[in-house]
């Protein structure tokens, strides 16, 4: 009973020390770096009026950068030019789509403004679209380039001003730009965009000199910085490409391991693509299958001021006087919606490209497990709902095997005064103590291992669901009911804060929400009908145990909470059935 006492007395304490960290140091210690940054900030420009630079006084975050997007804080400080301004202040296409939204500026002719339409950057009702790309020069630049490598001549860059012959691109049309270097050679860059994400730039070049000219035809993605927000080992974010011998993935970290000057590169003769992949969101680059092409991906720069690098490159073509040449590529530039992938890759052969969505080692349970829902979300019009109806076809699936495993259970209870008699017969003799023990499982015909099997079995599932949740946009934002407006978050509905009266706004695993603790008391009600271990430390842990998952599932999405809360509610229904149609088994107290 004393050790009982202490043991609930050292979970108490451990748990008022980690939630006194948080609050009297974690926290605190967070707004002196954000106060650290606004102070930088406003001496930078101080200094800079000082010395006569007329500046903008930079008072939002999309306006000035701390050192790079996803690194720590206190680093060096950037000035970033305003977004809006940039794209008000140049001349440009603009680009139209049920879907995207954005501008080509006719300087460079870069595509480096894209917005989703579909998707928010929050839950607030005025949030703002998804920027996916951004010009040069603001925070968290990305964009794409298409141009010619020209052997001996000039070809255009990013100062280069291109005419077009609209002002609009719109979703099933195309827009063509053209320039002109003046010394004989005549370029020109068509764009068109289907009704989703994807882009075909066909470029030509015209040699209207006396000389034979060698072109090489090229794209690029360049990215300064990295996706906010804290990498996990189960998602990979950053450069990839699908050549002849499948995916393969480079971590930032890997890019920054390498040398200033080293790139990752290769060579497919059969088609592909690389890119820079994200959550949600990928830019690719897809050349022309019809010849072989080289890739490569690479970083540059140093901890303030990165940028990484995917792209590819056809070989030199010799292009004789008076002749043209052309060659077709595609971009595909947003978001990584599972049916429009699987489309690319199957119907338009793009290779791989629905393995953008990073499913994992496992991707053989956890695509059809995305399947599935997607068929019941069609079916119930709620993922939520749809993640209710999948914990019943799974408990339904495993049933044999749970009954066997519960009537197990409830044989191993009755066996207890036998078991309790060995002990007291065998003593501290624990190698006679476990023969006794195994002979009596033999001769009662009960197998001890059986009961866990089917919480075993539930993992893989967890698992795959968890990898589905986390990965696949379409969970993104989706609503259960009540406060849950997000699945694929955690639980907003926070204990620990008395769901906001108290102003202090936990963070990681202290970040406790309604639905864990009740997935931690159907967890521990579960075990309680279970039979009790015949040792005191096992049957400590196993105490231990729903308080352990119960704030570790605080930090999950709330789908994956609801699935695991609800499973927990239909196995102690099935167990309470079973306990009562269970026949009574003799079980004497002597051994």
């Amino acid at each position: 009973m004393q050790d009982n006492r202490n043991f609930m007395i050292a979970i108490g304490l451990t748990m008022a020390i980690l939630l006194g960290y948080t609050y009297f140091y974690d926290a605190p210690l967070q707004e002196a770096r954000q106060e650290a940054v606004e102070v930088a900030r406003e001496q930078q420009i101080a200094e800079a009026k000082e010395r006569g630079e007329e500046l903008p006084d930079f008072s939002t975050s999309d306006k000035v950068t701390a050192g790079i997007p996803g690194q720590n804080p206190m680093g060096g400080m950037t000035i970033a030019l305003d977004r809006e301004e940039v794209l008000n202040s140049r001349e440009k296409i603009t680009i139209e789509s049920p879907h995207v939204h954005g501008s080509i500026a006719l300087k460079g002719a870069r595509l480096d403004d894209l917005t989703l339409s579909d998707y928010k950057e929050t839950l607030d009702a005025d949030s703002k679209d998804v920027a996916l790309l951004s010009p040069e020069g603001t925070a968290s630049s990305y964009f794409v380039d298409f141009s010619w490598g020209i052997n001996g001549a000039a070809g255009p860059d990013k100062e280069s001003v291109w005419t077009a012959d609209s002002d609009v691109l719109e979703a099933g049309d195309d827009v063509t730009l053209t320039w002109d270097n003046g010394a004989g050679l005549l370029f020109s860059r068509t764009i068109a965009l289907d009704q989703n994400y994807m882009f075909t730039i066909t470029q030509k070049v015209t040699n209207n000199t006396d000389d034979v000219v060698n072109v090489a035809q090229y794209g690029r993605i360049v990215r300064q910085g990295r996706p906010a927000g804290q990498a996990l080992y189960i998602l990979h974010e950053g450069p990839i490409w699908s050549l002849d011998e499948g995916i393969e993935e480079f971590s930032y970290g890997n890019l920054e391991d390498m040398g200033k000057t080293e790139k990752n590169t290769a060579t497919s003769t059969d088609g592909g693509w690389v890119g820079i992949t994200d959550k949600f969101w990928l830019t690719a680059l897809i050349p022309d299958p019809k010849s072989d092409f080289n890739v490569e991906v690479y970083r540059r720069g140093d901890e303030t001021s990165e940028k990484f690098y995917a792209n590819y490159f056809h070989n030199w073509t010799a292009l004789p006087a008076g002749d043209s040449y052309e060659e077709k590529s595609r971009l595909f530039a947003g978001a990584k919606k599972v049916s429009l992938l699987d489309n690319y890759t199957d119907v338009e052969n793009i290779k791989m490209l629905n393995y953008a969505i990073d499913w994992g080692m496992f991707h053989f349970l956890t695509k059809p497990m995305f399947y599935l829902l997607d068929i019941l979300y069609a079916f119930a019009g709620n993922f939520g709902v749809a993640i209710l109806l999948l914990t019943a076809i799974v408990k339904l699936a495993l049933f044999p095997i749970a009954n066997k495993g519960y009537k197990s259970m409830n044989k191993m209870k009755v066996l207890q005064p036998k078991m309790k008699a060995l002990k007291e017969k065998y003593g501290d003799d624990k190698t006679k103590m476990q023969q006794a023990t195994m002979e009596l499982y033999k001769k009662e015909k009960v197998n001890p291992v059986s009961g866990c099997l089917p919480m075993f079995l539930q993992f893989p599932v967890f698992f795959a669901l968890y990898k589905v949740l986390y990965v696949t946009i379409d969970m993104r934002h989706a609503p259960f009911f009540g406060w849950i407006k997000d699945l694929s978050g955690p639980d907003t509905m926070l204990v620990t804060n008395l769901f906001g009266l108290i102003p202090w706004e936990p963070t990681g695993f202290l970040a406790l929400g309604i639905l864990p603790i009740l997935m931690g008391f159907t967890m521990w009600l579960q075990m309680q009908m279970q039979p009790a271990s015949g040792d005191p430390m096992q049957r400590k842990i196993m105490l231990f145990m729903p308080i352990v998952f119960t704030f570790m599932l605080s930090q999950f999405s709330v789908g994956l909470v609801i699935y695991w809360t609800f499973s927990n509610i239909l196995g102690i229904l099935q167990q309470w059935v079973l306990m009562r149609r269970a026949d009574p088994i003799p079980a004497d107290t002597k051994a």
